[in-house]
């Protein structure tokens, strides 16, 4: 064999193994899915849920679920408070049997965007879904909510998918294609194991139907801490031997203040608690 044509062998061989990597990444790419088709929103779809809603009572100190059937459904396109378009969606309420009537319990909007789509609800805009719609892609789902106060548990949540286009099962009901959403997942210590020390837990996770919407929530918060009482709280001037006890029916602080002193209280530890509330949706029907 001359040492042209050993050449053009080699050369040839090389082109051929690039070909077939280049057709491999083509075949092993996968189809980019819009993140409106597991949220659509037209006036009039509705999803119905069986709801379990979770609250401690008692000063939480009794856990309760309490059980309902729920009815999602886009009621009107409008505009969102940013002057985009989006859709009212309306949440109707009745008991866990499905045999009451539908009573109007509350509403909230929804906004399908080019690359993702955000939900605002008790005036919170949470970023729900986001493309690429692809396995552990992440997003920050609350940057939008001032974590602050109450809300605090709602800070740094990492948005991740999971199980992309694999199938769920409702109580027996499957869901042909989904994606999950695992939002929050943070625990510390443990009130049965160890009721006498602190402890917390948030988890979130929603699971949403090609073609339908929303078909899987399970949201759980609470702390368990010991509850702290003020007692006997009064002002105290500087130089001024005397306290003057606080009286019910005034600002104790304000006071404090015109009298050029400050207020001072005594704690009462009591007992450990829960507070907090959990949410589960289960769809039950869609039309």
């Amino acid at each position: 064999m001359s040492k042209s044509h050993h050449f053009f062998l080699i050369v040839l061989s090389v082109f051929l193994l690039l070909g077939l990597q280049r057709c491999k990444r083509e075949i092993e790419t996968p189809l980019i899915t819009s993140v409106s088709e597991y949220y659509p929103v037209q006036p009039g779809k509705y999803i119905i849920y069986h709801l379990d809603s979770t609250l401690f009572t008692n000063y939480g100190t009794v856990k309760e679920i309490h059980s309902y059937q729920v009815k999602d459904q886009v009621d009107a396109e409008m505009t969102d408070n940013l002057g985009r378009p989006g859709y009212r969606i309306r949440r109707m309420i009745r008991d866990a049997s499905g045999q009451g009537a539908w009573v109007d319990n509350a509403s909230f909007m929804v906004t399908p965007l080019k690359n993702s789509v955000e939900v605002v609800e008790n005036n919170l805009r949470y970023i729900k879904l986001v493309s690429p719609v692809r396995e552990w892609y992440s997003w920050k789902g609350n940057t939008y909510i001032d974590p602050a106060g109450s809300l605090n548990y709602l800070a740094y949540w990492d948005y991740t998918y999971a199980d992309v286009q694999q199938p769920f099962l409702l109580d027996g009901l499957e869901v042909e294609n989904t994606i999950t959403v695992n939002q929050e997942d943070y625990a510390t210590g443990d009130p049965v194991a160890n009721p006498n020390n602190i402890a917390a837990k948030i988890f979130s996770r929603e699971v949403y139907g090609k073609g339908i919407g929303l078909v899987y929530k399970d949201l759980i918060y609470w702390q368990y801490e010991r509850s702290l009482y003020q007692e006997n709280c009064r002002i105290i001037v500087p130089d001024k031997p005397e306290t003057t006890a606080c009286p019910y029916d005034v600002n104790c602080d304000s006071l404090a203040t015109t009298m050029g002193g400050y207020v001072t209280c005594d704690t009462t530890y009591g007992n450990f608690s829960y507070d907090g509330f959990g949410v589960k949706l289960k769809m039950l029907e869609h039309n």
